[in-house]
């Protein structure tokens, strides 16, 4: 039998538990400060949200948004695809999305381009779908899931069922990240998201 008392001391595992400790909490910490960041300090856009197939509204504790902007306009695709070099193209690469606001009070695409803008509203997104170079995309913005509390989730969905315009106000960020800033449905303001 070994005798532990006679076992030379291991001081590094202590000061390694309290690094790995220190760093995971700044880690964390690090993701939580960078949303709130977006939320404090970034521009707002209004978006709109489409009606999905209920049956896959709610998944836990969000609700699957779906966006009138991640089909951008086939001219503004096709107009994006002509300052292509050589129809190069390749799923799931970053797209920078300008936005602009339409007479109807929402933001619009208004260009899309693989470098970043130098000024003004936009989005960064993947385009998650391009079956060929026709006028054909699908954007995804990151955006796609609300969190909310069980209790609320099936109201918002049973609202957006029913038909009710379901707005959604991000904040974005200069390199172009949003965040869900506040949920809305027919024109009352349903959740405001906090910073912390």
């Amino acid at each position: 039998m070994i005798d532990t008392n006679q076992l030379p001391p291991k001081p590094f595992l202590r000061s390694s538990a309290i690094v790995a400790a220190l760093l995971l909490t700044g880690v964390i910490g690090w993701m939580i400060e960078s949303r709130a960041q977006v939320l404090r300090d970034g521009q707002e856009a209004v978006l709109q949200t489409e009606p999905i197939d209920p049956r896959d509204l709610l998944r836990g504790r969000y609700v699957v948004l779906n966006y009138a902007i991640a089909r951008p306009d086939p001219d503004v695709v096709r107009q994006f695809f002509e300052t292509l070099p050589d129809d190069r193209f390749y799923r799931d690469e970053t797209i920078y999305v300008a936005l602009a606001m339409g007479e109807d009070g929402f933001h619009n695409v208004s260009a899309i381009s693989l470098k970043k803008p130098e000024e003004g509203l936009f989005l960064r997104a993947r385009a998650s779908f391009t079956p060929n170079l026709n006028g054909d995309l699908r954007a995804n913005y990151g955006i796609g899931r609300f969190y909310t509390n069980e209790k609320l989730a099936p109201e918002l969905e049973a609202r957006m069922r029913n038909g009710e315009t379901t707005i959604v106000v991000v904040a974005v960020d200069a390199n172009g990240t949003a965040q869900i800033k506040a949920f809305q449905q027919d024109g009352v303001n349903i959740v405001t998201e906090r910073l912390y």
